[in-house]
């Protein structure tokens, strides 16, 4: 379907992107290249967007009706092990076809910095999704890389927060008594979240996780100070802003029982749980089973999610649809082995095919007006202006 340069420019961006490896909120070269071929193909660019220099709104054509675009490019400290690179191509391909076919309506690709959550714009989706950037949009597209084709999405809420605890150093020997141990306080606070499990309902399908990041740096000196990053998750964002509070007042107890200074700071915007619409996702379906490939459906899946992302804040925000692009069998997400996945050259034939699939499927939605109103009224009414 598509022709030599089409796939050339694609497969190039991408693997710039790929080879780039920039982390979240730092991806300066990934964001300029995208918005330089979108804006080569008609597209009018907003940058910075919402205070974020990496982030980027770019439109083509106008009114209504209106189909947004999620572009993902940041990588991990391992590179691209998340396969962002694919998510950008996958974003770009589906743009440029969408806008060369649109006879009316617009087309908006949201560039989003920093969904695995690192830097001053981790989860720029929910700051994005805050901030009202999806108001005018009738509904919205992300895909993703995995190991199976799927569509659909389910999600954990999630919230990652950083305690600092400022005491005082001593000789741990001679003196101990004149210093205030920082890292006391830590391993008191670690333990009383962690017992934190046995208050939590079954039903809130909670995950903590907690790691050490400072705790002293020699053996005979009182710490005086020690950090420690809480993860929070729970299938209900309303119970996991009540458990972050909690952990808070009680973190707080703590430093001020052991006399320390405590500095508390939120690391990224807290992810909703995942809100799909079955509508979209089963026209994206129908259209990957054109091409003979039996996708599995999330949204019939029991149970929640095992993992979060700041599309979900999206998918609270406007009808989202969502497709998995299958690139191995078997690879665990943000390891070596999903890095060499998510290589351009080995993954080609299946972001085409997944291009063609969201292009098909974005058209169809564009060109019905009885489609679009089933999946507003799916959401929960109107969305957009039309």
């Amino acid at each position: 379907m598509y022709d030599k340069n089409f796939r050339e420019l694609i497969l190039d961006v991408s693997s710039k992107i790929y080879n780039f490896a920039e982390l979240g909120s730092q991806e300066y070269k990934s964001s300029k290249l995208l918005m330089d071929v979108l804006q080569s193909n008609g597209f009018v660019i907003t940058n910075p967007y919402l205070g974020m220099d990496t982030a980027f709104r770019a439109e083509y054509g106008i009114g209504h009706p209106s189909v947004g675009i999620l572009a993902e490019f940041d990588a991990l400290p391992n590179g691209h092990s998340c396969g962002h690179n694919l998510i950008s191509a996958w974003a770009l391909g589906t743009a440029i076809k969408v806008a060369q076919s649109l006879k009316s309506g617009r087309i908006v690709v949201f560039g989003t910095p920093s969904e695995e959550g690192i830097g001053p714009y981790a989860g720029s989706k929910a700051i994005m999704a805050e901030k009202g950037a999806f108001k005018d949009i009738d509904f919205v597209m992300g895909m993703h890389p995995d190991d199976r084709w799927a569509v659909g999405s389910k999600a954990l809420a999630d919230a990652e927060m950083e305690f600092t605890f400022l005491g005082k150093s001593a000789h741990m020997a001679a003196s101990p008594c004149y210093g205030i141990n920082a890292l006391d306080a830590l391993v008191t606070s670690y333990t009383a979240i962690n017992n934190m499990r046995d208050w939590i309902k079954n039903d809130k399908h909670s995950v903590i996780g907690m790691i050490i990041k400072e705790g002293g740096r020699a053996s005979n000196v009182v710490p005086d100070r020690a950090v420690l990053e809480v993860d929070v998750r729970s299938s209900s964002s309303d119970f996991l802003k009540k458990l972050v509070l909690k952990i808070k007042k009680l973190v707080k107890s703590v430093s001020e029982g052991f006399g320390t200074q405590l500095i508390i700071k939120d690391l990224m915007p807290m992810y909703t749980e995942y809100k799909p619409n079955k509508t979209i996702d089963s026209i994206l379906l129908k259209n990957l089973n054109k091409f003979n490939i039996n996708a599995y459906n999330i949204d019939n899946e029991e149970g929640y999610g095992c993992g979060s992302t700041d599309e979900a804040n999206v998918s609270l925000s406007v009808p989202t649809g969502h497709i998995d692009m299958k690139i191995g069998t078997n690879i665990p997400g943000h390891s070596d082995e999903f890095r060499n996945a998510a290589n351009p050259k080995r993954a080609a034939n299946n972001l085409f095919t997944t291009i063609n699939v969201a292009y098909n499927s974005i058209m169809e939605i564009l060109e019905n007006q009885e489609t679009l109103v089933k999946i507003k009224n799916e959401f929960g009414g109107d969305h957009g202006e039309n």
